[in-house]
């Protein structure tokens, strides 16, 4: 029986110079074809006849590129399975979001944890017992072959002692399991000089994220301490103590970008440009739009849309790396079968966006390491069964999208049973920034 083909569902398509951009979302496979080309196999498509040579048969209809499949595969729910195989057998990566404390010296106004009882710091004794419990996750879990310790607050920096206690704790734990280490800190780099960059550079330091909301009078009207207290210059001499040393290869700068600030963002990408560092810096933006459902969410997502492909123009101007693709999703840390964010009391969450609510607690180092890190309301897989019955092509992008957005937006636990749309935002972005990469 002759194989027939179609075009992808998930690929994206995209008018440039040299004829037709396709990209498809699942594989990232890029393919530039004439228009002649494209049309002619449309039509073979159409009549039930694939007239195309074997060579090009190959080039769009191999697996690693997918940007035509058998008429016959149902790619959604091929995406399901390979996304649930994925967590569930080829799980090798221990990750712990490791929160040293919820306090922050600064009083971002949109804060996630904005209004939580932030409490003490990680004592002592929380620390030995988390050390103990990660050994016996380990011991039951052979698979793993890798451990992700990830900083994370709150500032981490203000629990400085305790952060050196738990790097050297956990290195060691790894070293004697055999496990290749490394360590990440997001922070928001104000506290973080060279004694500290020394510190993490011997725990296999691997990523640092900072974030920065745009020029000065920009920034410290937003991200400032108490009082108004400004904070861009000193995060500033940071960011340049770390591309001038050796102690990290790169550091990530998160620029936060809504419709308030989304003008002004250019001017900080110029001046972060100034610095000549555009070989240690990775740009990346983090778009904060409303999580509640409201009318204005579309309209929002276009402007948001708009103004973060602007500044991803400059961006590439100025010699900056740009990404290829927008993602909300698919994959997260908080469906990873072995990721977990341990906080200062020891209560264990699977959602750092989520630290500091109790009701998201789902165990604690205090309980025998059984099973796996499961908490029930991340894994709701049949939440993109409306992405399937409506053949989304962005569903490689978002998987559904946020699942504690879905909670926020629906009123609780039922809502991770829904999906988090942001099609407008995925469309937009993904079609203009393919358009910045190739067009």
């Amino acid at each position: 029986m002759k194989r027939t083909y179609r075009w992808s569902d998930f690929n994206l398509r995209l008018e440039v110079k040299d004829g037709i951009l396709l990209k498809n979302g699942l594989t990232g496979a890029v393919v530039v074809v004439d228009a002649e080309t494209e049309k002619s196999i449309s039509d073979s498509i159409t009549n039930g006849i694939l007239e195309i040579g074997e060579e090009r048969l190959r080039e769009f209809a191999d697996p690693d590129t997918a940007i035509l499949v058998s008429s016959d595969s149902d790619e959604y729910v091929a995406w399901r399975k390979r996304l649930i195989f994925k967590r569930n057998e080829e799980a090798h990566i221990f990750t712990i979001h490791f929160l040293p404390t919820i306090q922050c010296q600064l009083r971002c106004d949109y804060c996630i944890q904005k209004g939580i009882d932030r409490g003490r710091g990680m004592e002592q004794g929380v620390l030995e017992r988390s050390l103990v419990w990660a050994r016996e996750y380990l011991e039951d879990h052979s698979e793993i072959d890798s451990f992700r310790f990830v900083l994370f607050g709150g500032e981490p920096l203000l629990q400085k002692k305790l952060m050196e206690c738990s790097l050297n704790g956990f290195h060691e734990l790894a070293r004697e399991k055999e496990l290749q280490f490394w360590t990440e800190i997001v922070t928001n780099g104000e506290f973080l000089d060279e004694s500290a960059a020394g510190m993490l550079s011997e725990h296999e330091w691997r990523r640092v994220q900072v974030t920065l909301d745009g020029p000065k009078d920009v920034h410290d009207a937003r991200r400032h301490g108490e009082n108004g207290r400004p904070t861009f210059e000193n995060i500033m001499r940071t960011v340049r103590m770390l591309v001038t040393t050796d102690y990290i290869r790169k550091v990530d700068i998160r620029i936060s970008l809504d419709v308030e600030n989304g003008d002004r963002i250019p001017e900080l990408i110029r001046e972060l440009a100034e610095l000549g560092a555009q070989d240690r810096i990775n740009l990346s933006i983090g778009l904060i739009t409303p999580t509640f459902a409201s009318p204005e969410r579309v309209g929002l997502e276009r402007v948001i849309a708009e103004k973060a492909l602007a500044a991803w123009k400059v961006a590439k101007d100025c010699g900056f790396t740009i990404p290829e693709e927008f993602l909300t999703g698919p994959w997260c840390v908080a469906i990873a079968k072995h990721s977990v964010v341990l906080q200062p009391d020891g209560t264990l969450q699977k959602c750092f966006c989520t630290a500091g609510r109790k009701e998201f607690d789902f165990g604690s180092v205090f309980d025998p390491a059984d099973g796996y890190l499961k908490d029930s309301r991340f894994e709701h897989w049949q939440r993109t069964d409306e992405c399937i019955a409506r053949k989304c092509k962005f569903l490689p992008f978002c998987g559904g999208g946020c699942i504690y957005s879905a909670m926020v937006e629906h009123g609780g636990p039922i809502g991770a049973t829904k999906r988090f749309c942001q099609k407008t935002l995925l469309d937009r972005m993904n079609h203009g920034l393919l358009a910045l990469t190739y067009g």
